[in-house]
Formats: structure tokens, C-alpha cells, sequence
């Protein structure tokens, strides 16, 4: 109990003077001068040098060399301190904090944090916690692991936090920034060292992660051309220390024992998670920060937004599947890979040649898994229901809440958690391989996936695929995806893909993908019939759909800023769009206008610049026909919602029937 006390005592102390010192600096920020930033030094470098070299002493085991190992930490702190004061006798040069002096300030403010939590942590386990004998790096490796990694670095660390946001007032990207920040302090899923409920901590990581992410995704997209170019960085630095995070989080779970070193990754994120946050409290280095800039503007910025946040939701995702599904829990080491790629059913033998199926495979089945859907599905999911209280549309937010409920069902609950019976017999196939190989007893349940996307197609057009049991009705028709609309006018690809019809350029594309989904498709029949022709001991149609709709799609969705939105649907290789494009157009679903003199006088053409998959000629087929016709309009009904007019509205089979009895056309389905 004394011990406690102590602890508490000293970090109290500690916390107390660092949380000063960084007042200080906030309030002095442009006063501090050569004297005092070297005093700031001086006094930073000595305190972290006499923290850890007391907690050395305290943990490591009593030898001579140990003892010795200890004063020289102090010893090599202190000659840096030294050389400090005779650089403050002996120069006589004014000097204004810059860049690099914030940094060196932002790190001496990070080591010290990290001291005080190692410290604390020793004193509280003692002797031999973290000590491997006749390893040195490894036993501060360990150290460092168990220090950062608990609440002894957390919860000194959030009360600074805490302290600074009521003490410099926030506002915009930037304080959403900060407070995710100060909740991710919590988030090492070992904080507790406790392994019995490390899934529940996962589960929980992840859950938190997709809420602080949809604030951020909700935040940008509100900020289309008044974003901060600091608040542009803010964001960089978060999404970057989600990355990091989840990144530490698997592979600290693969080697699933409780090792320190295994978990030093989750523990560097978050010193750079400290660092990031005290670099977002001080006062910025450069104007530029306050100048406002549009973040369409920057493709890069967006598409490193959008890829840090897929990273961390695979990581994560792979991390609650590896521990909830291994079964070598218990064991240690890389080696847990092979097992994971089994229990996933990948491959069953290894070689050199099988290594790269193998990455590739895990990758793929990572994704199409219950929990990355889930958090994906949650992430996106969130955002099309914060759209569709912006709707005006009824029938849009109808459309949006069937491919939620679709994304549910449909993409998550069917191909992963109902009964394989179940999901493999009953007409739901999105595509060949996608709920498993082509077995002949699944014939009629594929061809009547098909034959049903066919009809439906016909009645509905595309949208009731592409914009309703697809997820991308879902990862496009939230709030951010709908402010990316504006990359199939700035970019240079998209601009060359624009119009109702593909470009020539596109059709080799279009019949390459349908000819590996026969190709495919014919090898897995005949593997699961006949002969044995798989991959390594996986079925070539499973991997073909991993590969295409669960790693590659992402990668083209990730890339939105730089080759347009909707790059599944307007570039020809999702086999499935193409095939109910071919039928809605074929089929009765148009968009129609009530009065088509509107459009000629209509000054904005709003519709062109509000469609998903860059329908130029919107306006010419609506002056000329009245109507507008293509195997690429996927309904998604943006045109709808951004007509000034209320003049558009689609016409399907219930405007047919309607018609066919005789009632008026009012323009509602």
C-alpha cells in the first residue's frame, strides 16, 4: 500500500511539473529565446536521464554490471546537460523556435513521459520483470514495452491532455484531432496485461477507432473548400497513428503470449501518439497553417486518408480473427501465420513458390471476414445515415436504408455467419467464388443469382444491384463519398472516362474479367468434380474473388482521387456491373424529366456535376429524348437530390404498370 501511495505521489509530482513546463511553452512561445530554450533542454534531459536510470537500477537484477549500466545512463544525460550550459555561456546569438527546436522539444517533453512511466512500472513490479539475462536490448526492449504499454504512461498522459485542451481552447479538425488523440492513450489492448480478455479489448480498440474515424470523415467532408492546412495535418497525424496502432495491435497478437517485446510496436504508437498530440498543442510553425485550403484540391491527402484507414481496419480486423480463430493460442512466434492461413482455409502446404498465394490469400480473406466487414460496415455505414438526414429525396433514403440493410444481411451475416448450407445453395451469389468453390451441387443456385440480378435489372435498372445489395451503395452514398463526386472532374483519367458509354479503351477490360470468371469458374467446376486443380490447396474461384472484390477493389477505392469516383462501376471490371448494366438497359428504368425546356435554360447543369459515375451528357439526352438511357447509370439518385428543378425522377416497371392503367405520370415510382 505504501508502495501505491509512492507511485501515485511521484507521478503526481512528475505530471504536475511537466504539464507546467508545457504551459510554459505554450504561453512563451514566441518570447522564448537561445537562454531559455537551452534551460528548457537542460532541465528535460537531466530529469528523463535520472528517471530511467533509477528504474534500471530498481528492476534489473543486482550485478556489477548492471549497477555500472544504470550510472551510465545518468552520466550520459548529465555531459549532455553540460554541453547545454556551456552553449548557453558561450554563444551569444538571438534565436526564434523553430521547427527543429520544436521538435527537440516535443521529444525531450515525450522521453520524459515515457521515464515516468517506466519508472513507475518498476518500482511497482520490482526486480527481474522485465530482465533477460545476458540480452541487454532485449531487456530494455521489454522494459520499454511494459512501461509505455500500461497505465502508468496512460493516465499521466491523458490528465496533460486533458489539461491542455481547456487550457488552449480548440476548435474544428483540430480539437477532434486532440481529443482522439487522448482517447486512443487508452487503447494498448495489454494496458492491463490481462490475456484472458484480450479479444474483448480488440473488439473494443476497433469500436472506438470507427467512431473517432467517422468524426473525422464527417468533419472533412463538411470542410470541402474551408479546410485549415493545419487541420489537413491534424488529420494526417491521426490517421497515421491508427495505422501505427492497429499495425502494433496484430502483430503483438500473433505471438498471443503475453511477451513484452511482441507488444513494443502498439507501445512506440503511442510515444508518437504523445508526440503527435504535443505537436498539435503548440503554436504552429508557419502561417500556413491558418491559410484555408480546399482538400479536393489535394488527391493526395484524401487518398492517404482513405488508405491509413483501410491499413488500420485490416489490421485490427486481422488481429480479433487471428485471436478468436487460432488454434495454436498458447504458442508464440511468426509461425502462427501458417496456422491462420489454414483456419482461414488457405494454404495447405508451404513452399517459396506459395509464400506470395499465401500473403495474397490472407490479405483477401481478411477482408471479406465478419469483423472487417463489420467495422467497415460501421465506418461507412454511419456516414449514410448522417447523408440521408440531409436528403430531401424520400425514395432516396428508402434506396440508402435497403443497402444498409443489404450490407447487413447480404454482404456480412449471409457469406459469413448463417449455416454454409445456407448460404451456398440459396440464390445470392454476388459472383462466382464469392461464398465458396464452384461445386456442381451449387450450379443452380449461381446461374439463379444471376438470372434474378438479370430481372431485377430489367424492372429496376442497375440500381437495384449497384445501388442497393453492392457495398459500394454503401462505401459510395455516405457523406464523404458524396463530396468525392468532385474527382471525376479533377482528374485527368476520370475526365477521359466521362459520358453514358465506355470508352473503346475500356471494352478490353470489360471481356478480360468476364473471361477469368469463366476461366475460374469452369477450373473450380471441374476441380471439385473430377480432376484437382487448385492453387496451392485453394480453390482457384475463391482466390480469383479474394483477390478482385476483397483486396483489388479496395485498392481502386483508395485510388477514388486520383482515377474518379465509382471506379468499379465506370471502368468495366466488376463482371457483375456489367452484366446488370447490359440488362437495365435492355430493360425499362430511365431517368426521366417533366419539362426538358428546363434543361435548356438551366444555367448550373447540376446533375452532371452531382453524378457518381460522371453521366456528362445527362442534359443533351434529356433536351433530345426527354429521357436519359445507359448501362452505366446505376440510379443512384444524386442527379435527383441536386436538380435546382425537381425535374428528374426515374421511371422503372412501377411508372410502366401505372401507365399501362391509365393514370397520369406524376414522376414518383
Amino acid at each position: 500500500m505504501k508502495d501505491l501511495i509512492a507511485i501515485i505521489l511521484l507521478e503526481a509530482v512528475m505530471t504536475a511539473f511537466i504539464t507546467g513546463i508545457v504551459a510554459y511553452i505554450i504561453r512563451k512561445y514566441s518570447a522564448i529565446g537561445l537562454r531559455q530554450f537551452a534551460i528548457l533542454v537542460l532541465v528535460l534531459t537531466m530529469m528523463a536521464g535520472m528517471l530511467d536510470s533509477i528504474a534500471y537500477f530498481v528492476s534489473a537484477p543486482y550485478t556489477f554490471f548492471n549497477t555500472v549500466f544504470s550510472l551510465s545512463i545518468s552520466m550520459i544525460t548529465m555531459s549532455v546537460a553540460i554541453s547545454a550550459l556551456l552553449w548557453i555561456a558561450t554563444s551569444r546569438n538571438e534565436m526564434k523556435m523553430g521547427r527543429m527546436s520544436l521538435f527537440s522539444l516535443i521529444l525531450l517533453i515525450a522521453w520524459n513521459e515515457v521515464s515516468m512511466g517506466i519508472l513507475s512500472y518498476s518500482l511497482a513490479f520490482g526486480t527481474g520483470s522485465f530482465y533477460v539475462h545476458g540480452n541487454l536490448l532485449l531487456s530494455l526492449t521489454n522494459l520499454f514495452s511494459l512501461g509505455t504499454d500500461s497505465v502508468f504512461f496512460a493516465v499521466p498522459m491523458a490528465f496533460e491532455m486533458v489539461f491542455t485542451i481547456f487550457y488552449t481552447k480548440p476548435v474544428g479538425l483540430r480539437r477532434i484531432a486532440m481529443i482522439s488523440i487522448l482517447i486512443t492513450s487508452f487503447l494498448s489492448p495489454v494496458i492491463l496485461w490481462n490475456y484472458y480478455f484480450l479479444e474483448y479489448f480488440l473488439i473494443a480498440d476497433a469500436l472506438i477507432m470507427v467512431v473517432i474515424m467517422v468524426c473525422l470523415f464527417e468533419g472533412i467532408s463538411g470542410r470541402k473548400l474551408s479546410l485549415k492546412y493545419g487541420e489537413m495535418k491534424s488529420a494526417y497525424l491521426v490517421f497515421s497513428l491508427f495505422m501505427l496502432m492497429m499495425a502494433g495491435t496484430f502483430f503483438g497478437s500473433v505471438y498471443y503470449l503475453p511477451i513484452p517485446v511482441a507488444w513494443v510496436g502498439v507501445a512506440i504508437s503511442m510515444v508518437m501518439g504523445m508526440a503527435f498530440y504535443f505537436y498539435l498543442v503548440l503554436p504552429p510553425v508557419s502561417d500556413n497553417d491558418e491559410k484555408r485550403v480546399g482538400w479536393v484540391k489535394h488527391p493526395g491527402f484524401m487518398t492517404y486518408v482513405l488508405g491509413s484507414s483501410f491499413v488500420a481496419e485490416w489490421f485490427i480486423g486481422a488481429a480479433i480473427l487471428f485471436v478468436s480463430q487460432s488454434p495454436v493460442a498458447g504458442s508464440n512466434g511468426l509461425g502462427n501465420f501458417g496456422a491462420f492461413s489454414n483456419a482461414l482455409g488457405g494454404v495447405s502446404y508451404f513452399s517459396a513458390i506459395s509464400i506470395p498465394v499465401d500473403v495474397l490469400y490472407i490479405l483477401g480473406a481478411v477482408t471479406s471476414s465478419f469483423w472487417f466487414l463489420a467495422i467497415m460496415g460501421l465506418e461507412m455505414g454511419s456516414l449514410v445515415v448522417f447523408r440521408m438526414r440531409q436528403l430531401h429525396q424520400r425514395g432516396k433514403r428508402i434506396n440508402l436504408a435497403l443497402a444498409l440493410a443489404a450490407f447487413a444481411l447480404y454482404t456480412t451475416y449471409i457469406p459469413t455467419v448463417a449455416p454454409s448450407g445456407i448460404s451456398r445453395v440459396f440464390p445470392v451469389w454476388a459472383n462466382v467464388g464469392s461464398l465458396g468453390p464452384f461445386l456442381p451441387g451449387f450450379t443452380a443456385a449461381i446461374i439463379g443469382s444471376y438470372a434474378i440480378y438479370a430481372i431485377l435489372a430489367v424492372l429496376f435498372g442497375r440500381r437495384s444491384y449497384c445501388g442497393t445489395l453492392c457495398p459500394s451503395a454503401v462505401m459510395y452514398g455516405g457523406t464523404l463519398g458524396q463530396e468525392m463526386i468532385s474527382y471525376n472532374y479533377g482528374s485527368k483519367k476520370s475526365r477521359a472516362n466521362i459520358g453514358s458509354r465506355f470508352p473503346k479503351k475500356i471494352y478490353p477490360y470489360i471481356y478480360a474479367s468476364w473471361l477469368a470468371l469463366f476461366s475460374v469458374s469452369v477450373i473450380s467446376y471441374i476441380s471439385n468434380s473430377t480432376l484437382r486443380l487448385d492453387l496451392f490447396g485453394i480453390d482457384v474461384s475463391v482466390f480469383f474473388s479474394l483477390m478482385v472484390w476483397n483486396f483489388i477493389w479496395y485498392m481502386y477505392f483508395i485510388s477514388i482521387p486520383f482515377i474518379g469516383m465509382s471506379p468499379c462501376r465506370r471502368y468495366g471490371w466488376c463482371t457483375t456491373g456489367t452484366f446488370v448494366g447490359f440488362f437495365s438497359r435492355l430493360g425499362l428504368f430511365r431517368l426521366k424529366v417533366r419539362d426538358s425546356r428546363q434543361c435548356v435554360t438551366c444555367p448550373t447543369k447540376d446533375c452532371v456535376t452531382a453524378c457518381e459515375v460522371g453521366l456528362g451528357d445527362l442534359p443533351a439526352q434529356f433536351i433530345r429524348n426527354g429521357y436519359f438511357k445507359s448501362s452505366k447509370c446505376v440510379g443512384s439518385g444524386s442527379c435527383l437530390e441536386a436538380c435546382p428543378y425537381d425535374n428528374i425522377f426515374f421511371y422503372d416497371v412501377r411508372n410502366y404498370i401505372r401507365n399501362r392503367k391509365g393514370r397520369k405520370e406524376t414522376g414518383k415510382p
